[in-house]
């Protein structure tokens, strides 16, 4: 066997000699990645394709010809890797081309970077995230934005949310309730968002809503169901020894549809002029670009 057979059993990373994916020689640590009690299990696979996910054979094919006929090791990849056992893991693989006996083989190392990749997700996610509310950020909308795909048969939209009167709010009751309503309506914006949706705070009193809809009047609806449900919020606030405060607070929306190819700023520039022409008609309605409807409530 090769002089490197007795490191390579006691080192803690996993690691696997295979040619065409059958294996020939594995250490401990593999066995234990891939969820069986000793290499001698692994040795007894007909292929170690059975140990990572089916969507991934066509890549480790390809990366294992280009190996072997290069001679070059393979940039290392991270993958999802779910064991025998069922226990789910993110790997990171790498790939050396050694002589075995004659043969050229695959030397594959593996990583597993679970916690590393969910710790930088984490990070991510809260460089994504306003502070407050918990909803997204600006940034995260620009970058969304510009990187969004479009679905067949379907139409999105941006539409502007802005809390009408949010300055006599803080005037009156002190910031520290203004922020109780942000949390609040925040939660409010984020239930009414779908899974494929998002919900983000952009500054101050405005939100923001990338949504999808199949047409207009779908959109009008939805956005009315939204304002309805803020109209009728009340926000508690407790003193010690005062009697509690309940504010309610309404909002106005303005929104455009979003062309496919078109930049941030001008979908951007028609959903606030939207929004602006909802503050002029009297604040607590929706106005959508496309034909300026205007949902005016009775007795607002």
């Amino acid at each position: 066997m090769p002089d490197f057979k007795d490191i390579l059993d006691i080192h803690p990373n996993p690691c696997v000699i295979h040619i065409d994916f059958v294996p020939k020689y594995a250490n401990n640590a593999f066995a234990k990645f891939s969820g069986m009690s000793n290499a001698e299990e692994v040795l007894n696979l007909e292929t170690i394709k059975v140990l990572f996910e089916e969507s991934h054979w066509p890549e480790a094919l390809r990366r294992y010809q280009h190996a072997i006929e290069t001679g070059t090791p393979t940039t290392p990849q991270v993958i999802n890797h779910t064991d025998l056992k069922g226990n789910p893991m993110i790997a990171e693989i790498t790939d050396t081309v050694i002589d075995w006996f004659g043969q050229k083989a695959m030397c594959t190392f593996v990583s597993v970077v679970t916690d590393q990749v969910f710790r930088e997700r984490t990070l991510r996610d809260m460089a994504n995230r306003d502070d407050l509310t918990n909803l997204y950020n600006r940034r995260y909308l620009f970058d969304l934005f510009n990187n969004r795909n479009t679905t067949p048969q379907r139409h999105q939209y941006l539409a502007m949310v802005d809390i009408d009167h949010f300055k006599r709010i803080n005037d009156t009751f002190g910031h520290p309730v203004g922020d109780l309503v942000l949390k609040q309506l925040a939660r409010i914006i984020e239930e009414f968002t779908r899974p494929d949706e998002c919900a983000f705070r952009l500054g101050g009193e405005e939100f923001a809503l990338l949504m999808w809809e199949d047409n207009e009047n779908e959109l009008t609806l939805r956005l009315e169901e939204l304002r309805q449900s803020v109209e009728t919020l009340m926000v508690r606030v407790s003193y010690p020894n005062r009697q509690p405060l309940a504010i309610n607070c309404t909002i106005s929306i303005g929104a455009t549809e979003v062309s496919q190819l078109e930049g941030f700023l001008s979908a951007s520039l028609r959903a606030d002029k939207c929004l602006y022409q909802a503050k002029e008609r009297g604040r607590n309605r929706v106005v959508t670009h496309e034909n300026h409807d205007d949902n005016t409530p009775p007795n607002s």
